[in-house]
């Protein structure tokens, strides 16, 4: 005898998740969590993030913001190296949970939090550091946010830079991790235009 197999659309499953608890919404903003992730995640290897932070001069007292957190390498290296608050933010309720578990994992949830939320409804006034490795179509949709950033803002693009904008530095390295090259562009706002 065969079965029939009805499938269900995300969203009802996103909901039906909501509702047992598996998934839960973010921590603030609108319910931006429920539209699919735009890319697929691919994270940046640890001693590729490391560089990130380092290039981006990170201190104690800066608010580090990672638009596409993935698992939250990013805030949480960011915390434990440099004792600075972090915020991390995704769209995907898998990422999400992993990036809240390795901030328990590591003990830094007094300085990380991490939100679900569409990155482009991101309000980054209180930013002082972006790193970014996504696409060049998203951040070329990011840039009007990018450049409301308060003067002295630092912007680290993983492979894809900013369309039209100028880097401050250019860097290429080789990740030991998978032994790939990876550029690396930084840029300080106000942001220069070629």
């Amino acid at each position: 005898m065969r079965r029939k197999v009805r499938i269900v659309p995300l969203m009802a499953v996103m909901l039906a998740a909501l509702a047992l608890g598996v998934v839960a919404p973010g921590e603030e903003g609108d319910p931006g969590w429920m539209r699919t992730p735009d890319v697929v995640y691919v994270g940046t290897p640890y001693d590729v993030v490391s560089i990130m932070l380092r290039m981006a001069r990170v201190g104690k007292d800066d608010v580090v913001y990672d638009l596409g957190c993935g698992d939250g390498r990013m805030p949480v290296l960011a915390a434990q190296k440099y004792g600075c608050r972090a915020v991390g933010y995704d769209i995907d309720p898998v990422r999400i949970r992993e990036s809240r578990e390795n901030v328990a994992k590591y003990g830094v949830g007094s300085l990380v939090k991490i939100i679900q939320e569409d990155i482009f409804k991101v309000d980054l006034a209180e930013a002082t550091v972006l790193p970014i490795y996504l696409l060049p179509e998203m951040n070329r949709k990011l840039l009007p946010q990018l450049e409301k950033l308060k003067p002295g803002a630092r912007i680290v693009c993983h492979d894809y830079g900013l369309d039209g904008i100028v880097p401050d530095e250019t860097r290429t390295v080789t990740s030991n991790e998978d032994n790939a090259s990876h550029t690396l562009m930084l840029y300080t706002t106000p942001l220069r235009r070629q």
